[in-house]
């Protein structure tokens, strides 16, 4: 793994620092599956054991996976953060992040082959997974100028806001007898691809067919749902005497009740097909849904 970092940090003026920055990796020899026995023109290479073989002489053979280290990456991302410290107890972070990832595969089933066809591994190059395109955070904090006694002292307010561009959606077609994987496969496309953006219909579903071969349609072309969530805090310490304070947090996440959704449907032909039936964190999970938290802390 080469990895690549500029990092460029200026003063603007008192208390505002703006870092503009470029980072950038290449990964080779990573570890990837492929089906050594996927058939060819419906034959497979290994068609059974010899029968000389002292381990189930003459049985018939099926898929072998083979894990070797023929994957690459590559990563590149521009990213700008501004810091600003105002009087009277105000702070703000805010970054941003333009980046694009590409593999032969994300390794989301290390053990598992993957890619569509095995005897052309560079096929399988597209966006990672987890590639997001875009991504912006900012963090405020703020000290409320209260004073006067230990009620009204002490109390301060926070906020994160995160917003992102969707992950990237491989389709496939559960035919297994092409390269004898099911859900490996790709469709044909045959029109340009439209994004609706709705739940039931993400995407144009008419424009993909599934063919009695390799489809022509790349790897992670569809880009799903984005993500944005806000979570805020309330917190008051109160400082008991010179060695102990108590803080009381409040803490809410997902401030707004914001849906976030999973990926559509990617099989083709199946009832789900570019359909949204689940969010894209499980219930309970943070930014799955409102969450309200209470904490109480004592510091010596």
């Amino acid at each position: 793994m080469q990895s690549w970092n500029l990092n460029v940090q200026r003063e603007l003026r008192s208390g505002i620092v703006v870092s503009v920055g470029y980072v950038g990796s290449k990964g080779t020899h990573l570890r990837i599956s492929r089906n050594i026995n996927q058939p060819v023109n419906g034959v497979r290479p290994f068609v059974r054991l010899s029968e000389m073989s002292p381990i189930l002489p003459g049985a018939s053979l099926g898929n072998i996976t083979q894990i070797e280290g023929t994957g690459n990456s590559s990563y590149n991302a521009l990213w700008t953060s501004v810091d600003a410290r105002f009087r009277r107890g105000l702070q703000l972070n805010a970054s941003y992040t333009w980046s694009k990832s590409i593999d032969y595969n994300s390794l989301t089933s290390p053990t598992n082959v993957t890619v569509q066809d095995s005897y052309n591994l560079r096929g399988d190059r597209g966006l990672s997974d987890f590639d997001a395109r875009h991504r912006f955070v900012l963090y405020g904090f703020y000290k409320l100028p209260f004073s006067g006694n230990r009620l009204r002292e002490g109390w301060q307010i926070g906020a994160i806001v995160q917003m992102q561009t969707g992950n990237p959606v491989n389709l496939i077609t559960s035919n297994a007898s092409i390269n004898g994987l099911a859900n490996t496969v790709r469709p044909d496309v045959t029109g340009p691809v439209e994004i609706i953006g709705s739940v039931e219909r993400w995407f144009d579903t008419s424009k993909f067919a599934a063919v009695p071969g390799f489809g022509n349609l790349g790897r992670n072309v569809i880009i799903g749902p984005g993500f944005s969530n806000i979570d805020a805090s309330l917190l008051k310490n109160t400082k008991l005497n010179e060695r102990m304070t108590l803080q009381f947090r409040v803490e809410v996440f997902n401030l707004f009740n914001h849906p976030n959704f999973g990926q559509p449907g990617r099989v083709v032909g199946t009832s789900g097909f570019g359909r949204i039936t689940n969010t894209r964190f499980p219930t309970g999970d943070s930014g799955s849904s409102r969450q309200l938290q209470f904490a109480l802390k004592l510091m010596f």
